[in-house]
């Protein structure tokens, strides 16, 4: 058994020879997960400067299999693991459960999305950790939460989207159902994930104390409708959907013009009135008008007139007109548009990381900047097991011992 001294002498040793500048420069984290809500969350972590490494089994994560894939690389997996290193091992073999064990135990934070009580299982588990670290931020990522009544319910993202409500406010007015296109309860729960542990972290620094990390991704989604939420907490009614409208605002929403399509977003009177100015319509005097709130209750035939007006001129000149005036209103981009965008392209959000064999592989930026600088992590999206012998070594295992875990299929090395 790791000591604490042993433990505390292989962070201090990590910390020491961390060079300064990413905010996580330093902190180990082991993420053992699948497909997205996991491994974005350590995505996110490794963008911050965090050394993450990717515990694969011998197959490696399902998201290696998903497409689209270019020259033998899946860009989906590319898309949620730049920045880790990979090391891949069997963690049911008792050769390699010894090695996982010390990863988890030195390091700061471990980071899961596997079904409730894999973990437990393999001697992984919240209380078998933490009594040799303390110090250890253990994350758990799952799809209704690691206790309750639904603790064991496997799930997948249009699950969440249908039990959070989610669906039930999506789509058009007396229309069915509608689900968002990306997996946002996976994305989110990621997000969450990893500001939970920065949180966790930073707690450490004055209790010297880790603790426990619990995300449920269906909590996250109803999380988000707070305002809907807040419609139903007033009067105990379910909302109808609005499509592309707005219960709060008025007029909200996508309009045709004479060759397209805008977004369009009035939410204070003097928006109204200068709305109205440009359209030229004489509605922003009418009383059943006068505020948002008469606005929201008139919807209908007020987003109409406008509907009428914005068909008269195309979305360029109507964008210019609405932008000299401070109005907020917008195009609608399909991805091609999106990544040729000035500001996207500003703003780096189409990433191309250097791959030693494979050439650059596009990616998705970040969101985060850090002293001026997009956070993301430049070492691309890591082959399976092309770690392996590096991190075992790390841990103290013998080329001998790592030799052998190959041998026995046990480990996998690139």
């Amino acid at each position: 058994m790791w000591t604490q001294n042993a433990i505390s002498a292989f962070g201090r040793r990590r910390t020491m020879a961390a060079a300064p500048g990413p905010p996580l420069a330093g902190v180990r984290v082991v993420e053992l997960g699948n497909i997205i809500g996991g491994p974005y969350a350590g995505m996110l972590l490794a963008d911050m400067g965090a050394d993450v490494v990717k515990v694969e089994p011998p197959g490696g994560d399902l998201a290696r299999g998903f497409g689209p894939f270019v020259d033998g690389v899946s860009y989906y997996f590319a898309a949620i693991n730049r920045g880790k290193r990979s090391l891949a091992v069997d963690p049911r073999s008792p050769l390699a459960a010894p090695f996982l064990r010390r990863l988890c135990v030195t390091a700061d934070v471990v980071l899961h999305n596997l079904r409730h009580g894999a973990m437990e299982r393999m001697g992984l588990g919240y209380d078998d950790l933490l009594a040799e670290n303390p110090r250890l931020v253990y994350t758990e990522v799952s799809a209704f939460g690691s206790t309750g009544p639904d603790k064991a319910r496997a799930g997948i993202d249009i699950l969440f989207q249908g039990e959070s409500g989610m669906m039930s406010i999506t789509g058009d007015e007396g229309g069915p159902p509608a689900k968002t296109a990306t997996t946002v309860g996976d994305y989110l729960a990621g997000t969450n994930a990893a500001l939970a542990v920065c949180a966790a972290l930073f707690r450490r620094q004055s209790t010297g104390e880790g603790g426990r990390v619990d995300i449920s991704l269906r909590d996250g989604l109803v999380a988000i409708q707070s305002s809907w939420n807040a419609m139903f907490f007033a009067d105990g009614l379910q909302p109808a959907r609005v499509g592309t409208g707005s219960w709060f605002t008025a007029p909200t929403a996508t309009f045709a013009t004479s060759d397209g399509h805008l977004n369009l977003a009035i939410v204070s009177d003097r928006h109204f009135e200068i709305l109205c100015d440009e359209l030229s319509l004489d509605l922003f005097e009418r009383p059943e008008y006068a505020t948002n709130e008469l606005r929201v209750q008139h919807r209908s035939e007020l987003e109409a007139a406008v509907s009428d007006a914005l068909a008269g001129d195309t979305t360029e000149a109507w964008l210019e007109r609405m932008h000299a005036r401070g109005l907020p209103a917008g195009r609608i981009l399909d991805l091609p548009e999106v990544f040729e965008d000035p500001q996207v392209r500003h703003n780096r959000m189409r990433v191309e990381l250097a791959h030693p064999q494979r050439g650059p592989i596009p990616v998705t930026g970040s969101p985060v900047q850090v002293d001026r600088e997009p956070a993301v992590a430049g070492r691309p999206p890591p082959e399976l097991g092309e770690h392996t012998r590096e991190v075992l070594r790390e841990i103290g295992a013998a080329d001998a011992e790592i030799e052998e875990l190959i041998a026995q299929g046990a480990a996998v090395a690139d």
